[in-house]
């Protein structure tokens, strides 16, 4: 292929993550005919490399001697392992793209950068540092120790960027806000996988899954974390106080601290914990939903996010009642276009919401149809890989700025 590229992408994350991202948008450029090596952090090896084919992605997996969540781009050992195992292989890339600026990414990334002379492209996905994630998602003293080094990492390289991609609206606010030129930006957001998410029968699923078959089923997803839960637990608790036959579906990972809420709130007799679900079944679970239910209250940590799940929501053809905060904004569609309810965040507001899908199930069924068609239009990861694709070609083939290949894609 004659403008095919060799791709150098180095990721902080363990493989089973990294996939969630720059692991689908390297294979979409495989498939476009480029050449790519992922490097990525191992999921347990200490000490050895390893290096294999994954979906046509050249990936090299790299050992550190940290475990769990500290696998995360930290540990000096790792970062000279992976500095020296860049400086050593046996290809010369076009580009290099991080995802990401955390140790073990950008310092290999500046040291090939320099050996080759080549453009450096740099992703940045979610607010971590200072009055990001980290507030909310780690421990104490994971902030005490981590906070200042995260937000000096996640800020301090931005510039040297010949282009940047970022996930969504507030971190090309924010890295203008560092001295990024907003020319060089491209707003490059999530897709969702149309395949895996696709409506299905109600009945169906609920069989399989052991649901209650009549009952309107309100449902929330998370991997791991139940963030901003309160509106909608109150506006379940007032639902059922109305006397609907509502429930309430906690799709993940069982948080002891959520169950014990549901309790505390009278909602344990209307509520089902799906526990973790494997990736084949999850879907089935949204699917088993009559409305899916996305808080997403106006704070640093949503702004500077996308969060996947909403995506998969749509592409599920469920009706969503969400908060049109940060990137959510630009689906707060009003009139026959609307993809479901969005509200205040405020437990009335849920209720509200709430309250009108619960007795239309005409409104619930015409809103699903919406939701399904503007994941197929607004959130199509084929159209992520054009554009990707786009940005790397006009900013190499014809040897323009970053400015011009960005204002080239829109």
């Amino acid at each position: 292929m004659a403008n095919s590229k060799r791709i150098l992408m180095i990721c902080h994350q363990r493989l089973f993550k990294a996939w969630l991202r720059p692991g689908i948008l390297a294979r979409g450029l495989v498939e476009k005919g480029h050449r790519v090596t992922m490097m990525v952090v191992a999921d347990e090896a200490r000490f050895r490399f390893k290096r294999s084919i994954i979906d046509g992605v050249d990936v090299i997996e790299t050992p550190d001697l940290t475990s769990g969540r500290l696998r995360s781009g930290w540990n000096p050992v790792s970062v000279w392992r992976r500095t020296r195992c860049v400086r050593r292989l046996d290809s010369d890339y076009d580009l290099i793209h991080l995802f990401e600026t955390r140790p073990a990414t950008i310092y290999p990334g500046l040291a090939v950068q320099r050996r080759l002379n080549v453009p450096l492209f740099i992703d940045w996905i979610d607010w971590w540092g200072r009055g990001g994630l980290i507030e909310i998602n780690r421990p104490a003293w994971y902030r005490f120790l981590f906070e200042r080094m995260e937000t000096y990492y996640e800020e301090h390289f931005r510039t040297r960027a010949d282009a940047s991609t970022v996930m969504c609206h507030g971190l090309v606010e924010r890295a203008v806000g560092l001295g990024v030129a907003r020319e060089t930006i491209l707003h490059l957001r999530n897709g969702a996988d149309h395949e895996r998410f696709r409506p299905r029968a109600v009945a169906e699923v609920r069989a399989q899954l052991g649901l209650a078959p009549d009952a309107f089923i309100a449902g929330f997803a998370s991997l791991d974390s139940f963030f901003d839960l309160e509106p909608v637990l109150r506006g379940m608790q007032q639902l059922v106080a109305d006397g609907a036959a509502a429930r309430l579906l906690l799709i993940g990972k069982l948080d002891a601290r959520v169950q014990a809420r549901v309790r505390a709130m009278g909602l344990a007799a209307h509520t089902d914990f799906s526990g973790y679900a494997p990736d084949d079944i999850y879907p089935l679970y949204l699917n088993a939903c009559n409305v899916l239910l996305m808080p997403f209250p106006e704070t640093n940590y949503n702004i500077g996010r996308w969060p996947n799940k909403f995506g998969e929501y749509l592409a599920s053809g469920r009706p969503v009642i969400f908060n049109a905060v940060g990137d959510l904004r630009d689906f707060d569609m009003a009139g026959e276009n609307a993809v479901g309810i969005a509200c205040d965040d405020s437990a009335e507001a849920f209720t509200v919401a709430l309250r009108r899908l619960y007795d239309s199930a005409e409104l619930t069924e015409r809103l699903g149809g919406n939701a399904r068609a503007a994941a197929l239009r607004e959130l199509n990861w084929t159209r992520q890989f054009d554009r990707l694709d786009s940005l790397y070609g006009e900013f190499m083939e014809k040897g323009g700025t970053a400015a011009e290949a960005v204002s080239s894609i829109g």
